[in-house]
């Protein structure tokens, strides 16, 4: 099974996988613990594809940080300015979705999260 595969299946089990330096951290449920291994034997492969995915979360977050303003309602965040309204396409940055997503893809998702953290905490 490749790393990506693992990562995903680790992530639906209720795994937290993150970079600390050179560290692979792997947080979660004990029931979790056979694909915590997997992980860990595949330390190279999943940190290389973490640091893509967060290089493609980066990019969003940077762009969805500057339509916040100092006071008011947060718009709906977006990482590209044109946007078609093409269906099947993340309704903000315009890649296809994946099966069983209705708006954003998981990247915007996750960039949404980012800097939403980043506003309740005053960053």
């Amino acid at each position: 099974m490749d790393g990506l595969t693992i990562l995903n299946e680790a992530r639906a089990a209720g795994l937290e996988i993150k970079i600390d330096g050179d560290r692979l951290v792997v947080r979660g449920p004990r029931s979790a613990a056979p694909l915590a291994e997997q992980l860990l034997g595949m330390k190279q492969e999943v940190i290389a594809l973490l640091g893509r995915q967060d290089d493609e979360i980066a990019w969003r977050a940077d762009f969805m940080r500057s339509q916040i303003r100092s006071n008011g309602p947060i718009p709906f965040l977006v990482a590209r300015r044109d946007l078609s309204d093409a269906p099947g396409l993340c309704l903000s940055c315009d890649t296809p979705l994946a099966e069983g997503r209705r708006y954003r893809c998981a990247p915007c998702v996750s960039a949404v999260e980012r800097v939403l953290n980043d506003v309740r905490e005053g960053r």
